[in-house]
């Protein structure tokens, strides 16, 4: 990633002649630019809720099942038998941007790290692996000179709203270019390359599940941080992603999303709307209305009511209407999440959000349980997060590479004398 840009900051366009040019966008490039789907995201939560579906409105009993007892479990940790041999995967990403008036630079990173538990006298066992991506977003057009495109990385040329899960692996380092739209609903050319650079976080996230080793016949347990269906990412991508998925299919190996990102999060509202009997079995006696029910317009206080720390809510079968053509395809039906929420038993008493393909339950639902027990272990050990979540989101970190590269684009322009491009 340090040597991405160097082809393009090599091609910058001399001072003397930049400031003798008129203004010029990037309008007549032949790039992509950044796709409805990515902007569309900054204002959702991370599930994809569309924040403008009235709450507890036109909710049915089939769109939302409660595949477990409607009783509220408590969560008991893991012996340490349950825990010998077993693998935990935590994936993580991270994104950063260094921007300037006339372009913005976009790096993303992926990393899974695997924790092995053993026993006894066996040596404990861990691997990291990372994916790397870059992209530049050009404002404009007088700041390079013509052949800078040769060191970008082209495919999307003239397309817009494209998938990038399979041009990720096509790059082979090379940063993906994109052109600033002003005829986009973001006007800000930083929304612009903040959506993009999710994207790319998130498509990296996914394609990071093809590096997990899974041909261990023991027990895994991999979480992945954040919503099961990201909604940064075009529905044909998050299905060639989690396709992969269906390899593990009675291997022993369970995937799971997590997440502490809830506070708009409303599926206990939409379940008591589709499943109302469920109001007097959470609050007995009280007298408690569905109206009552909507007017707390998220899951947060609910769920302070209804759980205590070390308990968590039944698995629930619902997915946000944004992210329902991910399973209309026929064979994916079986990566519709199951979900429940979790109270934190220590200070602070966080609540997280779970997520797990529907046909892993279908599969083994003790299996399915234990791998919940792992994951909130892992949780509870982290404080704020997943234990091998902290250490593969640690590897993500770019903070690094962003100074990098700065000092890289400072000399650049101290070359070409470029003193009005400011960042």
């Amino acid at each position: 990633m340090l040597n991405a840009f160097n082809g393009i900051l090599d091609n910058l366009v001399d001072g003397e002649k930049y400031e003798s040019l008129p203004p010029k966008g990037p309008i007549d490039l032949p790039f992509s630019s950044v796709g409805d789907e990515e902007l569309k995201s900054i204002d959702e939560d991370i599930y994809g809720q569309d924040e403008e579906e009235k709450v507890g409105s036109n909710i049915s009993s089939d769109r939302i099942k409660i595949v477990e007892s409607y009783k509220i479990k408590e969560v008991p940790l893991p012996k340490e038998s349950d825990l010998d041999g077993l693998n935990i995967i935590g994936i993580s990403g991270a994104n950063n941007r260094i921007l300037t008036t006339s372009f913005h630079l976009i790096l993303a990173r992926a990393s899974i790290v695997n924790f092995k538990y053993t026993k006894g006298f066996e040596k404990p066992y861990f691997y990291t692996k990372v994916q790397d991506a870059s992209a530049l977003l050009v404002l404009d057009n007088n700041i390079f000179d013509l052949g800078y495109s040769t060191h970008t990385y082209n495919e999307l040329i003239e397309k817009t709203d494209s998938p990038i899960y399979d041009h990720l692996q096509k790059s082979k380092g090379k940063p993906f270019v994109f052109k600033y739209d002003y005829e986009k609903s973001k006007k800000a050319p930083g929304s612009q390359s903040l959506g993009l650079a999710v994207k790319f976080q998130h498509s990296l996230e996914l394609l990071s599940i093809g590096d997990i080793e899974i041909n261990d016949n023991g027990p895994l347990v991999c979480i992945k941080d954040g919503a099961l269906f990201s909604n940064s990412s075009k529905p044909s991508d998050i299905q060639i992603g989690l396709q992969k998925l269906f390899s593990w299919s009675n291997k022993n190996k369970i995937f799971i999303a997590l997440s502490s990102k809830i506070a708009e999060s409303r599926v206990l509202i939409n379940t008591l709307n589709a499943h109302t009997y469920l109001i007097e079995e959470y609050f007995p006696g009280q007298n408690v209305t569905i109206g009552v029910i909507n007017s707390f317009g998220t899951d947060s206080l609910l769920l302070k009511k209804i759980l205590k720390p070390g308990f968590r809510t039944p698995l629930i079968e619902y997915i946000e209407i944004t992210r329902e053509p991910i399973i209309k395809q026929p064979g994916l039906e079986g990566l519709k999440p199951l979900t429940c929420y979790y109270h934190k038993r220590s200070q602070p008493y966080n609540f997280i959000r779970i997520e797990i393909p529907k046909f892993m339950w279908d599969e083994d639902k003790q299996r399915v349980q234990s791998a919940i027990c792992a994951a909130i272990w892992q949780y509870e050990l982290g404080g704020d997060k997943p234990l091998v979540i902290k250490a593969a989101s640690e590897r993500s970190l770019l903070d690094h590479e962003h100074w990098v590269i700065e000092q890289q684009m400072k000399a650049a322009f101290e070359k070409k004398k470029l003193g009005l491009i400011e960042f």
